[in-house]
């Protein structure tokens, strides 16, 4: 039998004998590569510091050193993974992140502002790769331990043009992106279906505004759901 992590979070989302809830805030950003959503995670970040507010930008996979290189391996396009293995590459890569990552900068206080999270093994493990949704959600529960985003911003792109996006980089395509356009159909869809779940804590954008306009867009919302922490 597989422990789970103490049950823990981030804010509210608290079962009744769960410890007092951490004085931090959990956003996270999530969308297909080429959405510009790690753009607008930076750009809060530096509006956030500019201002004197604590806050650390963090991602999955890759947020901590081990994390780092299970990146590597995850994104390699000559390695290839079976899609139980990947999933649970991405659960080990979690549990590092909120054990010592997530959970000590919320219990600080900081505004973590994390490229991605969990949502995002659903859409891709599951409704991608076609992984079972039970299956995957369970393992994501297991490796939390209870931690839930306050705030889940979703960057809404056309395959199309996250295709577009992705070529003019120039750079070499990861092992995601050779996967084709149906399996980014889907998890497209997945993405939108997780923000229909789960409309109490997600914002759905459309990725195709440009930089400047999203960027107030995602501070108006905090300022709306947060005035004391965040003030236009």
């Amino acid at each position: 039998m597989i422990p789970s992590l103490p049950f823990l979070s981030a804010s509210s989302h608290l079962s009744s004998d769960a410890p007092s809830p951490a004085p931090g805030l959990l956003i996270v950003f999530e969308g297909m590569d080429g959405s510009g959503k790690s753009t607008q995670a930076k750009r809060l970040a530096g509006r956030l510091e500019g201002r004197g507010h604590p806050v650390l930008l963090t991602r999955e996979p890759g947020g901590t050193s081990a994390g780092k290189k299970i990146r590597e391996i995850l994104l390699d396009p000559d390695l290839p993974l079976d899609p139980e293995a990947e999933l649970f590459l991405f659960e080990a890569d979690r549990v590092m992140h909120v054990k010592t990552v997530l959970l000590p900068a919320l219990r600080s206080g900081k505004t973590v502002l994390s490229d991605r999270g969990s949502d995002a093994t659903v859409a891709y493990q599951s409704f991608g790769a076609g992984l079972s949704r039970e299956f995957v959600s369970a393992l994501n529960r297991v490796a939390l331990g209870g931690l839930v985003p306050d705030v889940t911003f979703l960057f809404d792109l056309p395959v199309a043009e996250m295709a577009l996006r992705l070529r003019s980089r120039g750079d070499g395509p990861t092992r995601f992106e050779l996967l084709g356009s149906d399996y980014f159909e889907r998890v497209r869809e997945g993405y939108l279906e997780l923000a229909r779940i789960h409309e109490g804590r997600t914002v759905v954008l459309d990725a195709t505004s440009g930089p400047d306009l999203l960027e107030e867009q995602i501070f108006g919302e905090l300022s709306r759901r947060y005035p004391e922490r965040f003030v236009l």
